[in-house]
C-alpha cells in the first residue's frame, strides 16, 4: 500500500452512500494493520466507509474501542453473537440498535464488532472487511480479549481429518470450529504458484477456516463450491498477486461419515493436480465429469486402462492431439483444422491413421465413451506426476 502507520488515516471516503467495495476495504485495512496501524484507526476508517459509528467489544460485551464513546452489550448477548445463536441485530446498553458481527478466526476470538444503526446488508459486508485486520491487531498486541485454545490447533484438526484419525477429542474440537461432522463437509486443497510466499502464509493464517499448510499447499474443509471460490478469491486478494491463476483450488466429494473425509481429501489433491495441468482455476468433485469414476483407481489400473485403449498411438503426440480434438469437435474436420492449424486434408489423413491403428471409429458411441475415459485417465496420471514434482521441489522464502 506504500503508507506508514503514522500517515495512514483510512480510506478517503466519507459518509453514507459511499461507493466503498468490501474487498478493496479489506485489503486496505489488512495492509494498514500489518504496517502498524492501531485498531482505533481501523474503526475510524470503517466509520468513514459505512457512515455509521463503530464499536469493538470484548467477548464479554465490554467496549474495547469505539468511534462514539458508546456502551457495549450484555455478556449473554455477546456470547450469543459469538456462538451464532443470536441474530445480527442487537440493542446496546445505551439504548441504540446495532448490527453485531463476531470477530474470530478458528479458535481465536477477538470480540464483537458493532455498527450502530438499523440493519443494512451493505454496511454488514463492509464491517466484515475489518475482521481480519482486527484479529491481526488483537493477537499482535497480546490482547486479553483474544483467546486461543491450545488443545487442538486448527491445523491439527485438519491433519486428523485428512488422515482419518478422528478421535472424540478431535470431534469436539471440530465442533468448536463449527465443523459439523454429522454432515461432513468436503475436503479441499489450495495451491499457490506465485512468488509472494510470505504473503501467502500470512493470508492463510488469517482465514476464518481451519487450515493446514505445507509450503505452497494448504488443506481445509468447505461446505460447497461457493465457499471454496470465496476462499480462493480472498487468498488472491490478500497475497496481492496480480496473476489470477496463481491460486488454484479443488475439493473432493461429501463423505457420509467423518472417516470418509480422508478419501475426500485424496480426491481433492488429485483434482488439484488435474486443475493445474489443464489450467482450470477451480475444480470440484461435482464438476469433474467422468473423472469421478477414475479418482478411486490406483495408478497401475489407470495406466493399464489407458494403454489398452490408446497404446498404438500413445507415443504419437500429433495423433493424440488430433484424437482429442476430433472427439471434442464431434468429427468436424473444419473445426479440428482451425484448432490444430492444419489443412483439412491433413486432418483427414491423421484420422484415417487413428482408425487403422486403434481398429475402430472413434465416433462410434461405445468407442467414443472408452476413448474419452482413457484420455481422462491419462490426464489424471499427468496430474499425479505434477503433484510428485511439486513434492520434490525445494521452496524458496519469497517476499
Amino acid at each position: 500500500m506504500g503508507t506508514t502507520a503514522a500517515a495512514w488515516s483510512g480510506p478517503a471516503r466519507e459518509g453514507p452512500g459511499t461507493d466503498a467495495e468490501p474487498a478493496v476495504l479489506e485489503r486496505e485495512l489488512t495492509e494498514a494493520v500489518l504496517a502498524g496501524a492501531a485498531r482505533s484507526e481501523v474503526l475510524r476508517a470503517l466509520r468513514g466507509a459505512t457512515g455509521r459509528d463503530v464499536r469493538l467489544l470484548s467477548a464479554e460485551g465490554v467496549p474495547l474501542a469505539t468511534t462514539d464513546g458508546g456502551a457495549g452489550v450484555p455478556a449473554s448477548v455477546a456470547d450469543g453473537v459469538l456462538a451464532d445463536v443470536a441474530g445480527p441485530v442487537v440493542d446496546t446498553l445505551d439504548g441504540l440498535r446495532a448490527t453485531a458481527l463476531p470477530v474470530r478466526a478458528g479458535t481465536t476470538v477477538a470480540g464483537v464488532l458493532l455498527t450502530v444503526g438499523p440493519g443494512d446488508a451493505r454496511v454488514q459486508a463492509l464491517a466484515g472487511a475489518a475482521v481480519t485486520a482486527l484479529l491481526i491487531d488483537a493477537v499482535r498486541a497480546g490482547d486479553d480479549s483474544a483467546e486461543v485454545s491450545p488443545q487442538h490447533t486448527p491445523a491439527d484438526i485438519v491433519a486428523a481429518l485428512r488422515s482419518g484419525t478422528v478421535s472424540p477429542s478431535v470431534c469436539a474440537a471440530a465442533a468448536g470450529l463449527r465443523i459439523d461432522l454429522q454432515r461432513p463437509p468436503a475436503g479441499a486443497v489450495l495451491h499457490y504458484s506465485g512468488p509472494r510466499l510470505r504473503a501467502w502464509s500470512t493470508a492463510l493464517a488469517w482465514l476464518e477456516h481451519p487450515v493446514q499448510q505445507e509450503a505452497r499447499t494448504a488443506w481445509t474443509v468447505v461446505p460447497g463450491e461457493v465457499e471454496l471460490a470465496r476462499l480462493q478469491n480472498r487468498l488472491r486478494l490478500m497475497t496481492g498477486d496480480e496473476s489470477a491463476d496463481h491460486v488454484v483450488a479443488a475439493s473432493g466429494s461429501h463423505p457420509g461419515s467423518p472417516m470418509g473425509l480422508a478419501r475426500s481429501f485424496t480426491e481433492a489433491e488429485r483434482l488439484l493436480g488435474l486443475a493445474r495441468t489443464q489450467r482450470v482455476p477451480l475444480l470440484t468433485f461435482d464438476r469433474c465429469g467422468v473423472v469421478q469414476v477414475l479418482l478411486p483407481l490406483p495408478r497401475p489400473r489407470l495406466e493399464a486402462y489407458a494403454e489398452a485403449r490408446l497404446g498404438p498411438i500413445r507415443q504419437r503426440p500429433e495423433l493424440m492431439a488430433t484424437l482429442r480434438a476430433w472427439l471434442a469437435e464431434r468429427g468436424s474436420r473444419q473445426s479440428v483444422s482451425e484448432q490444430l492449424h492444419l489443412h483439412r486434408n491433413s486432418v483427414g489423413y491423421r484420422v484415417r491413421q487413428i482408425k487403422n491403428l486403434l481398429g475402430t471409429d472413434p465416433l462410434l458411441p461405445a468407442a467414443s465413451a472408452e476413448l474419452h475415459l482413457a484420455l481422462a485417465a491419462l490426464d489424471l496420471l499427468a496430474s499425479d506426476d505434477e503433484r510428485l514434482r511439486d513434492d520434490a521441489e525445494p521452496v524458496s522464502a519469497g517476499r
